[in-house]
């Protein structure tokens, strides 16, 4: 995909902003005055078996992965976790027969990525409270056991790895 990408834009005659892609989904910033259909067209002739779709901002919100991207009304970046519509919110359930280490595992995991993912802390504030209702009500965690990894989680320092 790097090759078609450095041989697409280089005969394009719209060049992105800033181009990201993760597998097989690709996030791609325009100027204001460039049309992105222009774009999509452009990309769709380059192979006959690769065939891009788009989804555009939609009230200044704009979903890649699982980042909703946001503009506030002064034009910053926000970023804070998407769920797609269909999205459960089923775990593993605390009854069945995983490992402890494992379903703390799914909980602390969670946790940075919405550390990592929320811009503001009030989007973490509510996505924090979002997997504490999450685990304790659909999929059955003592409560003690959700805030306190929740809690061990937030404080972890990131680990150095030697090289």
């Amino acid at each position: 995909m790097t090759h078609f990408k450095e041989k697409a834009l280089s005969s394009s005659p719209i060049q992105p902003v800033c181009w990201y892609r993760k597998v097989d989904d690709t996030l791609v910033v325009l100027r204001k005055d460039k049309y992105p259909t222009s774009l999509l067209q452009h990309l769709n002739t380059q192979h006959s078996r690769i065939k891009f779709t788009m989804e555009t901002v939609n009230d200044n919100k704009l979903p890649f992965l699982d980042v909703l991207v946001s503009r506030d009304p002064c034009n910053k970046i926000q970023t804070t976790v998407y769920r797609k519509p269909i999205n459960s919110d089923q775990y593993i359930h605390f009854n069945s027969t995983h490992p402890p280490k494992t379903k703390s595992g799914v909980i602390s995991t969670l946790t940075r990525r919405a550390k990592k993912i929320c811009s503001r802390s009030d989007d973490l504030e509510h996505e924090l409270n979002h997997l504490q209702r999450v685990f304790t009500n659909l999929n059955q965690y003592p409560t003690k056991l959700v805030k306190r990894t929740i809690a061990i989680t937030l404080q972890d320092k990131p680990k150095l790895t030697k090289h």
